[in-house]
């Protein structure tokens, strides 16, 4: 009976905020795989967050005075130039998201890049600019984000030619409350909001301890066909799976883990456990902590984070990649099928090639 009432209790508190079911899994089946990574020399300024496409490796580089992304050739080392400009021109911003995803325009690489004080979309087209030597953007589209409404992004991607798949931030509504995050589908040329996917039931949140905002960290990535979302927690050991045409969501959360929580007072650990993620077709890659927060003052060193776990899109934990260097941010290059990082202590990038792990695909 003390048993039946502690899980009664853990699914009173998950039905309480979550949508959708979730369901527990045991981290003691998946297959453990050591791996050795490879790094690219670079002979340039890479800092910041990095996207990589085949031979193009791109830096959403803070330290440039001028331009927002430097673009190297991962083969090469080479600096090939930089792009995007700062300022306040018709084709300038005064800040851009970094790179969420690639796609493809005929043989063109593109991504797309939200200005929010400009409230546009650019469409960057990044082999012609390499081939130009200049930014150009096939199209930069009107988005008025402002106002009463003003929504702020953590995430934009592109799921058809018209529509976009947003995560919005939750926001301070005041010190002890917060708005709760939710994934939108939204046109991009006429601006409509086509359907709204929360995350958990409440719009809003209070904590008169502490500020609620920070229990909703989280990173996402969405499926190259743009039927699944997956996010993944912070200060939860958990992922959720969204489909996006029918609006369901899964919860997969590790066994023995928070039983008993709340939003309204404070989560029962100072650990972190999920701190990005990226997927392809088959897999789901999550960089994995599962200690204590780290502090997060300029002078600390990044944390040791040397765990991937590997899910499908059933939410099936089946791979742990432990790693012989850190993995703090991590980005799947699809084309050569390689786990790149760059380690924000040194700027040194490196990978881990997939293809050598004897990792089946389904079909």
């Amino acid at each position: 009976m003390l048993l039946f009432g502690a899980f009664a209790c853990t699914q009173s508190k998950d039905r309480d905020y979550f949508n959708g079911n979730i369901q527990y899994f045991d981290d003691n089946p998946k297959v453990v795989k050591k791996v050795s990574s490879k790094i690219v020399p670079l002979n340039g300024l890479n800092y910041g967050l990095i996207a990589i496409y085949d031979s193009l490796l791109i830096c959403w580089n803070p330290k440039l005075p001028d331009y927002f992304f430097n673009v190297f050739h991962v083969d090469t080392g080479e600096e090939i130039g930089s792009f995007c400009r700062r300022g306040q021109g018709p084709e300038d911003a005064v800040s851009v998201n970094c790179i969420f995803q690639f796609f493809k325009k005929e043989n063109d690489i593109m991504t797309l890049l939200y200005a929010p004080n400009e409230a546009k979309l650019f469409f960057w087209n990044i082999n012609q600019s390499i081939r130009s030597g200049s930014s150009v953007f096939d199209t930069i589209v009107a988005f008025n984000n402002k106002g009463y409404e003003y929504k702020s992004y953590q995430f934009l991607f592109l799921q058809a030619k018209d529509t976009l798949l947003g995560y919005v931030q939750s926001n301070f509504l005041s010190e002890q409350e917060a708005s709760t995050p939710f994934y939108e589908k939204r046109t991009i040329y006429t601006n409509e909001v086509l359907q709204k996917y929360p995350v958990y039931k409440t719009e809003t949140v209070r904590n008169e301890a502490t500020s609620p905002r920070s229990f909703f960290y989280s990173w996402s990535a969405m499926k190259p066909d743009g039927s699944k979302i997956v996010q993944a927690m912070y200060d939860f050991p958990q992922i959720n799976i969204l489909d996006t045409y029918t609006g369901d969501i899964m919860g997969y959360r590790m066994k023995n883990s928070f039983k008993n929580f709340s939003f309204e007072t404070k989560l029962p650990s100072t650990h972190a456990y999920y701190n990005s993620v990226q997927a392809d077709d088959y897999y789901i890659y999550a960089a994995y902590w599962g200690k204590e927060q780290w502090r997060l003052r300029d002078e600390d060193a990044m944390p040791d984070l040397r765990t991937i776990h590997v899910f499908n899109w059933e939410g099936e934990l089946l791979y742990e990649l432990q790693t012989d260097r850190v993995f703090f941010r991590i980005w799947l290059d699809q084309v050569r099928n390689r786990l790149y990082t760059q380690n924000h202590d040194t700027d040194e990038v490196y990978y881990v090639d997939l293809n050598e792990l004897n990792v089946h695909k389904p079909g």
